[in-house]
């Protein structure tokens, strides 16, 4: 059976890489594919690493990226945000990005897991989280990002804080006036005096 690896980036360079089966693509039945995947997801067979899931999940992102419409499935990729795997936190989060826009009210229910993760013990899942919500141009999440991207800011991680920072960026090209509303700026310039030089330079 042929195989293709594909390089699948995240922005500012988390990438991970899928190797999927190119014998079904592109889809032949997409809505018998779909609910494949679907139950393949949402399968309750013993799975305690999570192989399984990942292994279905990289399915996915390489049909998302091969042009395949996944969105149907959002709602169940979403619920994966509870898996306290990295992994599956980039591969979900690189979906949301994707498809968030087409479906704003069912990206609203991925708010409750972003705020989780951004308190989450992992500095690489905060961040990670922080990153994402920046990238998500939808209203509800937009609003949700204040309290958390204030915390960020402030994080003992430096790598979060750098991130926070970029973040604060993004956010300012999409919204200037909750940038400036909610004291973001003054943030950043404290960030200025940061004692590791990595967040300063950014």
């Amino acid at each position: 059976m042929p195989n293709t690896s594909s390089e699948v980036c995240f922005p500012n360079s988390l990438c991970f890489f899928s190797t999927v089966a190119v014998l079904s693509y592109p889809l032949p039945n997409p809505l018998g594919k779909i609910q494949e995947l679907r139950a393949e997801l949402n399968s309750e067979k013993k799975d305690s690493k999570h192989v399984k899931k990942k292994i279905v999940l990289k399915k996915i992102v390489a049909n998302m990226t091969m042009g395949n419409d996944m969105s149907p499935l959002f709602q169940d990729v979403i619920s994966q945000m509870r898996l306290p795997l990295l992994d599956i936190k980039k591969m979900v989060y690189l979906y949301l990005i994707n498809y968030a826009r087409q479906k704003p009210d069912l990206a609203s229910l991925s708010v409750n897991y972003f705020i989780r993760d951004v308190a989450d013990p992992n500095p690489l899942i905060r961040a990670l989280a922080i990153r994402t919500m920046g990238y998500i141009n939808v209203d509800k999440i937009t609003d949700a990002l204040r309290t958390p991207l204030a915390q960020c800011l402030q994080d003992r991680d430096p790598y979060v804080a750098k991130t926070a920072a970029i973040c604060v960026g993004k956010l300012y090209m999409h919204d200037r006036a909750l940038v400036e509303n909610e004291g973001f700026l003054d943030q950043l310039k404290q960030l200025l005096n940061h004692e590791n030089s990595t967040v300063k330079i950014d």
